[in-house]
């Protein structure tokens, strides 16, 4: 009853002692999600109880309150139909990727994925979306549960191209062709929804990007689909206006925090440290809640010469180690970073390869999952020590 005829507002805030219809809305949501609460419109000290215990498995600070972060948990999709509260996603980067997992065996893993996110379509330079969807993802009759979200980027090749962005952003005729393009794709029946990962917005687009986004988010919602949007944390000065940020974050159902290009302090670093991650998610969880992040796991190596170009290349787990071997080289465990890596020289120069194994990778999935997050995209898919999936379940 509460449920179909109120909805909190954006500064609604219960308490012990209020009465009626919206701490009967509140208790129906927590007696959905099992908690022991008697649906009798009054907020006695029984639901204040249930409010703190949400609070505290969801990360949020607990002091009995149902505020604007605890009714927006309460109306969060994944938490009505209560899927996993820990989650594992893939990220699989272009069709040539897709065919390389199909030759992989994959199967059992497929079963531990709540979704997939595939990076297939890309702003261009003239600020036109391309790319095509992967047909074998939507034929393939072992992927039937899992969630497939194609992602709209404009990373090209090393970077993200914030001219193309800007381009974009600029001209009305192609905001309209990317509303299209994003139409096309949540209409279809296999997707569950979209995802944006447009990075650098440049002095003067914030309100443009905001509104780019809040027209997605309206399509995903009129289709019944999820939204993503991803999050990489930037040294540069602020461009988003406060406000206008406050709103951005608020518009996608989950948000995926993943690095920005390579860590390099001193010696060129890994794609994601230990010390990074701890330091950069507590800043992120200051203005986002931790239940609505998805935390993406660079599982390549990566090397680095070691030099004023500091050139790099990226290998999967199994090339790194096989270029150790053939180097001779001795691997190294580093303690800060929490993550493998070793030395080699040759006539080129000399340079450092870190990569992630089942051992980094598990330092980091351990304190993720103390941190109350949503759950890691292991991302690129194929590039990764098979043997974290032992200990990865959906």
């Amino acid at each position: 009853m509460g449920r179909g005829t109120w909805r909190p507002g954006k500064r609604t805030v219960l308490r012990l002692g209020d009465r009626g219809l919206p701490v009967t809305w509140l208790q129906e949501r927590l007696k959905a999600l099992a908690y022991d609460v008697e649906i009798d419109g009054i907020y006695g000290y029984l639901t204040e109880d249930c409010v703190s215990s949400l609070q505290r498995e969801f990360g949020l600070r607990v002091d009995g309150l149902a505020g604007p972060q605890v009714f927006e948990l309460l109306q969060d999709r994944d938490i009505q139909e209560k899927a996993p509260r820990w989650q594992v996603w893939g990220a699989v980067h272009g069709g040539c990727s897709w065919q390389q997992l199909e030759r992989q065996s994959y199967g059992d893993v497929w079963q531990k994925l709540m979704g997939i996110f595939l990076y297939c379509f890309r702003v261009g330079e003239n600020g036109d979306v391309a790319g095509d969807f992967p047909t074998a993802a939507v034929s393939d009759p072992s992927l039937a549960g899992i969630r497939l979200v194609p992602v709209i980027s404009n990373y090209n090749q090393d970077s993200y191209d914030q001219p193309a962005l800007e381009t974009l952003l600029r001209k009305r005729q192609l905001l309209r062709r990317f509303q299209e393009a994003a139409r096309k794709l949540l209409a279809s029946a296999r997707v569950d929804g979209i995802a944006l990962d447009l990075q650098g917005v440049g002095m003067g687009y914030g309100r443009r990007f905001a509104a780019l986004a809040a027209g997605v988010r309206k399509l995903a919602g009129r289709y019944g689909k999820r939204m993503y949007m991803m999050l990489t944390p930037a040294d540069a000065q602020r461009v988003l206006p406060r406000f206008v940020e406050a709103r951005l974050w608020k518009l996608p159902d989950r948000v995926v925090f993943q690095a920005p290009w390579e860590r390099v302090v001193g010696e060129p670093g890994p794609s994601m440290g230990y010390g990074w991650l701890q330091k950069e998610l507590k800043d992120v969880c200051r203005y986002l809640p931790a239940w609505k992040l998805l935390v993406t796991l660079p599982v390549n190596g990566i090397a680095w010469h070691v030099g004023e170009d500091r050139d790099y290349k990226y290998l999967s787990y199994d090339e790194a180690r096989r270029l150790a071997y053939l180097k001779q080289a001795a691997v190294r465990w580093d303690n800060l970073d929490k993550t493998s890596y070793y030395d080699f020289s040759d006539e080129k120069g000399r340079y450092r390869v870190w990569f992630e194994n089942k051992d980094s990778l598990k330092s980091k999935l351990d304190w993720l999952q103390g941190q109350r997050v949503a759950g890691v995209v292991i991302s690129p898919l194929g590039s990764e020590d098979i043997r974290i999936w032992d200990g990865l379940e959906r």
